[in-house]
């Protein structure tokens, strides 16, 4: 099997090929979410070790993203700033054998990269659609020596009728949407309607809410082009009165959407329900475009999360859907 990194020169082309083929590859293993990373991690990622796998015949057989960071002791680890780097994708279209065999090759491969590079450890998770859908039923990590550190996630099933839907929705929910809706409007923007003024309110948004810019305007712009090259959506409130106080980003591809992001207007009261409404609103949307599952993400929930974190796990659960196991893993690598 054959390598392909990220300074070659037909490695943009072969992850296209890859992601646009194989099974399960969610919005995180797209270009553009790439790109995007890129950009956001610019001051910390130490390299982009990401790589593809090409059969015997060319075709991209996998596709492994790969960033190295420095952790807080110094160390270099496989991971996603301070999360977990999503785990390699295979086209399950070769066969048990051989899927095997390119596992097999490709978490060899990843550990002889981190004992050339000095890396510490591999920080990978596996996307709860390979769950949901049959790919992978264990974390299978375990069998190449990582410490299983699973977690969940919300997945929603979008296709589902729009009363199903609704009735899924905590009861609670539903009352603060209804509220929310009474005093605002809404509209989904993609591709189909892009606007770069009306995406532009996200970054006057996150702005008014930090009180000072965080990121830099290239990453606002990447995330108004994801938008504008169809990979994702955008839901901005509107108050009659006060004009733009939500804007939330979904990205979205090969039938999948993630909640990515949001940024509201810190003048609103909490009980407002604008938050509640835009997530509706959004699964409304994924629907309308075909998408089968929307992912509110992972949730934390241990003995030792926040009241912040219980709070955004209990937001996250309150629009129905199922609760999947999201497998996670640790691998430490010998030093030499």
């Amino acid at each position: 099997m054959k390598t392909i990194h990220t300074g070659d020169k037909n490695f943009n082309a072969l992850w296209e090929q890859g992601f646009r083929a194989i099974p399960g590859a969610t919005p995180m293993y797209s270009p553009a979410t790439r790109e995007y990373d890129h950009e956001i991690f610019s001051t910390q990622l130490k390299s982009d070790d990401s790589f593809v796998v090409l059969s015997a015949s060319g075709e991209t057989a996998a596709v492994v993203p790969l960033y190295c960071f420095r952790d807080e002791e110094g160390a270099l680890e496989y991971r996603y700033g301070r999360e977990y780097v999503r785990a390699p994708i295979i086209n399950v279209s070769s066969g048990l054998k051989n899927y095997k065999k390119i596992q097999k090759f490709i978490f060899e491969y990843i550990e002889g990269l981190a004992h050339k590079k000095r890396v510490r450890a591999h920080k990978a998770v596996v996307e709860g659609v390979e769950l949901l859908e049959g790919r992978h039923y264990y974390n299978y990590m375990t069998d190449f020596g990582y410490i299983d550190e699973s977690s969940i996630c919300q997945l929603i099933d979008s296709t589902s009728d729009p009363r199903d839907l609704w009735s899924n929705v905590r009861k609670s929910y539903k009352s603060l949407i209804n509220k929310a809706a009474k005093t605002h409007t809404f509209e989904s923007i993609s591709t189909d309607n892009y606007n770069f003024n009306k995406c532009e309110q996200y970054r006057n948004l996150h702005f008014r809410a930090s009180g000072k810019q965080t990121r830099s305007t290239e990453s606002f712009h990447l995330m108004y082009k994801m938008i504008e090259d169809g990979r994702a959506f955008m839901i901005l409130v509107n108050d009659k009165d006060i004009g733009p106080v939500s804007a939330h980003l979904f990205y979205h591809s090969n039938g999948y959407s993630l909640y990515a992001s949001s940024a509201v207007d810190p003048r609103l009261p909490l009980d407002a329900g604008i938050g509640h409404l835009a997530v509706w609103q959004g699964l409304l949307t994924a629907r309308s475009m075909g998408i089968r599952y929307l992912d509110m993400g992972q949730l934390r929930i241990d003995s030792e999360m926040t009241a912040k974190e219980m709070k955004i796990a209990l937001f996250k659960k309150g629009f129905g859907g199922k609760t999947v196991t999201v497998f996670r893993g640790t691998k430490y690598f010998k030093s030499e």
